[in-house]
């Protein structure tokens, strides 16, 4: 996370992780496991933009294995080079959500940021809940994105904030967290990333489709 005036800049996973959970009750706005394979991508994604893994024929590839002092993506590039050979994105996309319980380790990143508290319920399950410490920073992704979608056109926006919307969208976020029109416009801008960032975006939605799947089996 950085900052440059005023409002926070996040990264893209915190972005996304703050426009899916309510700022006051910590909650996810929908179902946590479409939420937590739209992490997984944006986690991903991150890498990506770094250029410490590149995208071959849907396979990840690893091209800078050195640490750079960020747990969370120094955790995966360090997985990734441990698993020697390019795997499928999907099934890194899995991986992160099934195995490194990737919704919990982006909340920690915002919780050691003083974004998010980290409360774990009384419950037995998936009962934690991240609400946030200033409700009006935590919600400052969502006002951002708000006000770039509908103040500028789709092909104006940098790749960075279509990857968010589009990310977005298929987790059905939109109707819980936005009006129908900003919706509509998040619709678009899977359409216009580069052909890399739309392979990525294609592994998100097939590893949602074999969740639902799974969950009506």
């Amino acid at each position: 996370m950085t900052y440059s005036g005023a409002p926070p800049t996040y990264r893209l996973a915190d972005a996304l992780f703050l426009i899916g959970h309510d700022e006051f009750s910590g909650k996810p706005h929908g179902a946590s496991d479409r939420l937590e394979c739209a992490l997984a991508g944006a986690a991903l994604a991150e890498l990506m933009f770094e250029r410490r893994i590149a995208v071959e024929d849907g396979r990840i590839v690893a091209i800078d294995g050195r640490l750079w002092q960020e747990p969370l993506t120094d955790l995966l590039i360090t997985e990734i080079m441990r698993r020697e050979g390019a795997h499928p994105i999907r099934l890194w996309i899995r991986y992160l959500r099934d195995h490194l319980n990737i919704c919990e380790r982006v909340g920690t990143r915002l919780a050691t940021a003083g974004v998010v508290r980290r409360e774990q319920g009384r419950l037995l399950g998936r009962s934690v809940r991240w609400p946030a410490v200033d409700p009006n920073q935590a919600a400052s992704p969502r006002v951002r994105l708000t006000a770039m979608l509908m103040r500028q056109p789709s092909t104006d926006l940098d790749v960075e904030t279509l990857l968010l919307a589009a990310l977005i969208e298929p987790v059905n976020l939109g109707p819980n967290v936005f009006d129908s029109q900003v919706s509509a416009r998040m619709r678009e801008c899977g359409k216009l990333l580069p052909g890399v960032l739309q392979s990525l975006l294609g592994a998100v939605v097939a590893a949602l489709d074999a969740s639902t799947v799974s969950i009506r089996r």
